[in-house]
């Protein structure tokens, strides 16, 4: 069963690197960003090799102190410490056949790098405090977020052992540069986590979409699915969207000297106070709404002005209002808003809202 989920061509790539390898227990190293999907690579190649039917082992380097690591790697026999008054097998005898996934290999600590080098050439260690050799028959699967190549050349990594575990490497690229591997990844973790809604009804607009297709994704892939979760959960696409946006906006904005801070006229202020109380006389509503609303009609004013004062030019606009462009351009066709034919362009004015607005923010 492969577990890669994404067409684009660089999963593609990855899957018919896959296929190659599977069968030659070749000692593979995945790297990639947190959140990538590092491990769904390790699984799809466990799960399409010929030890399928035996265990998958993961370790996570990072987790564990490097004496409470090797134990685990290696298990230790009755007596190799205080408190051990059992023998116990490691995670390369419990992988016997099967395959082991080393996490986070690259916070590994290099002493035990030594010892596990000697593992990877001979197939065999004894425990923690045994004295027997056992030799064990595992495919080694590592995986890290750390550049190595860095850290062998500060001497952070041994240069020996990371040779011996990058015989064949696999790059996972961040989701920023597969977008068009979102709308299946959405659809696999509606399909996973289905069960979590309590109306029953999973709907990811077409708005939504397009802001994801516009995002970052720090997280990466692990973060879409978050929000995948949270949206069938809570069902708040609105406030995601809002958040997503911001989340934009803060990445794109940059320091400028400010020479003049400019606020909204009183009436316009006024204004927006007006429609909000005479929508509370006819219908009493939540705060959600009418954050919601008084946050619309008070972004859109501020759009138009930044606009009037550019000459309608929208990058300018944006480098004024300190967002990204696609940003600005995903507003003005939300709020209709018209981009005007003539003004002045000051670019050395900030906007910024007067603190009787706060509250609706």
């Amino acid at each position: 069963m492969d577990l890669m989920i994404g067409n684009s061509p660089p999963i593609r790539r990855i899957k018919d690197l896959i296929n190659q390898v599977v069968d030659t227990d070749l000692n593979v190293l995945i790297c990639g960003e947190s959140g990538v999907g590092k491990e769904m690579v390790a699984r799809t190649l466990h799960r399409l090799s010929c030890r399928r039917d035996h265990p998958l082992v993961k370790v996570n380097c990072a987790a564990l102190p490097s004496e409470l690591l090797e134990s685990e790697l290696f298990g230790y026999e009755r007596g190799a410490f205080t408190g051990a008054v059992q023998p116990k097998p490691g995670k390369f005898e419990l992988a016997n056949k099967g395959t082991i996934l080393l996490d986070e290999i690259g916070d590994m600590p290099v002493a035990l790098q030594a010892k596990l080098l000697q593992v990877l050439q001979d197939s065999e260690f004894a425990r923690v405090g045994g004295v027997r050799n056992i030799h064990v028959n595992t495919w080694v699967i590592s995986a890290t977020n750390q550049n190595l190549d860095e850290d062998v050349r500060k001497g952070k990594f041994r240069e020996d052992f990371y040779y011996r575990i990058n015989i064949i490497k696999i790059v996972v690229p961040p989701l920023r540069d597969r977008k068009e591997d979102i709308s299946c990844l959405i659809e696999h973790f509606v399909r996973k986590y289905r069960g979590l809604s309590k109306s029953g009804v999973i709907d990811i607009s077409g708005k939504l979409e397009k802001v994801f297709a516009e995002y970052h994704w720090p997280g990466n892939v692990r973060e879409l699915e978050n929000y995948v979760r949270r949206l069938i959960v809570l069902e708040d696409p609105d406030l995601l969207e809002e958040e997503i946006l911001g989340s934009m906006d803060r990445q794109t904005s940059e320091d400028r000297p400010v020479a003049e801070v400019w606020t909204p006229d009183e009436s316009l202020i006024n204004s927006v106070l007006d429609n909000c109380r005479q929508e509370m006389k006819i219908q009493f509503p939540s705060l959600k709404e009418i954050r919601k609303k008084s946050l619309a009609r008070i972004e859109r004013m501020v759009i138009e002005e930044a606009l009037r004062r550019t000459n309608g030019n929208r990058k300018q606009a944006a480098q004024l209002l300190q967002i990204s462009y696609k940003a600005l351009l995903y507003k003005i066709k939300d709020f209709g808003v018209e981009v005007p034919a003539g003004g002045s362009i000051d670019n050395s004015l900030e906007l910024k809202l007067p603190k009787e607005l706060e509250p609706f923010v």
